[in-house]
């Protein structure tokens, strides 16, 4: 695949065919290369080192080179970090985040934290050893901002997906809304005439979980609800975590009229241990989730959910990763994705709904 680097009139003289052989041989003799190690990193040909093309491509990006971003990322691996891959939600942001960078010819390598931050810093650099031009990261809790600044003191680019810390807004993020995703939640619930109401969530420390934390509970105010705050349950994110929550209510006198959680994994363990315990779902109990997940859906639980566009939102990280490993700023930095509320039957109504199956395509 041929390509023509143009670069413009105030940064360099056009050779006598029109091309920028001036900015090619500049750029082969700062980096000591020839001509050609430079034409094929800026054509994302073999031959050169991932380190070495990164290099060419940024600075020839610095110096105003202008270089299509399809022919910048061909071939080559991403690293992606995860928070909890038994949460099926993150296993399906993973699953995109391959398929994105396939569309690409790239590939993903993953790692899996469980939520340790210490395992974020060895995963992440584990990736970038083995040649990742940058990593995703999905698991990032608000006091690990250090985790980053890390990344980029060691000049790997990195996107955070589906979480995000508020005080650093220029690192490039992919997510939904989430403080108005639990808006929308806790509106459909108390549309049901719902007033005791639990909450299960992950931890606290989540961004993403205290702003759909913070929509849940400004819900229920702005309807002179109040939840009690030894109702206001906080987890593991995983599908133990809701088993968890299931046997704190169970142990109380009485039960709450519906739970809302912060993640379908919880919702599905809470479920799960609470018919295993012969409560009825919706019948005793109404529960509702948060994600639209789909290694969770079954004919057996057609769960009243938060749908995030996973597809659409590790289609965009990737590309903002390649865009950064080129020596480009994405121009969208901060992207926040639609969200859709999906009713189903756990939340007490038994009306027929729109299939999940064929979401975010």
């Amino acid at each position: 695949m041929s390509l023509v680097i143009q670069q413009s009139r105030s940064t360099a003289a056009a050779g006598p065919h029109g091309g920028n052989t001036d900015s090619a041989a500049a750029l082969a003799r700062d980096f000591g290369v020839s001509r050609a190690t430079v034409s094929y990193a800026l054509n994302g040909k073999p031959g050169v080192s991932d380190g070495l093309r990164q290099k060419i491509i940024a600075e020839a990006s610095r110096r105003g080179v202008r270089v299509p971003a399809n022919e910048l990322t061909t071939g080559g691996t991403v690293g992606m970090v995860v928070g909890d891959i038994q949460n099926p939600f993150y296993a399906e942001l993973a699953r995109e985040a391959v398929r994105a960078a396939r569309d690409r010819d790239m590939e993903v390598l993953i790692a899996n934290s469980d939520g340790d931050p210490k395992r974020v810093t060895r995963a992440a650099s584990a990736l970038t050893e083995a040649g990742a031009k940058g990593i995703i990261l999905s698991t990032l809790n608000l006091d690990e901002g250090e985790r980053v600044r890390e990344l980029r003191n060691g000049h790997v680019p990195a996107v955070l997906l589906s979480r995000r810390i508020p005080q650093m807004e220029d690192i490039p993020f992919d997510g939904i809304d989430d403080y108005q995703a639990g808006r929308d939640l806790m509106d459909h619930v108390l549309g049901h005439g719902y007033q005791e109401i639990a909450i299960a969530t992950g931890g606290f420390r989540s961004y993403a979980t205290s702003r759909r934390i913070e929509g849940f509970l400004a819900s229920a105010a702005a309807a002179r609800i109040t939840i009690p705050k030894n109702r206001v349950m906080s987890t593991e994110l995983n599908i133990v975590g809701g088993d968890i929550a299931a046997e704190y209510l169970l142990a109380q006198d009485t039960l709450p009229e519906v739970v809302v959680c912060g993640a379908d994994a919880i919702a599905t363990g809470l479920i799960n241990r609470l018919v295993h315990a012969g409560v009825s779902v919706p019948g005793d109990i109404a529960v509702v989730g948060f994600d639209g997940a789909r290694g969770l859906r079954n004919p057996y639980i057609d769960l009243t959910t938060i749908v995030q566009p996973t597809h659409r939102m590790a289609v965009s990280a990737i590309q903002k990763l390649v865009e950064l490993a080129s020596g480009r700023r994405p121009a969208d930095v901060q992207t926040i994705h639609s969200h859709r509320l999906h009713i189903g039957t756990t939340c007490g109504t038994h009306e027929q709904h729109e299939s999940l199956e064929g979401e975010d395509k």
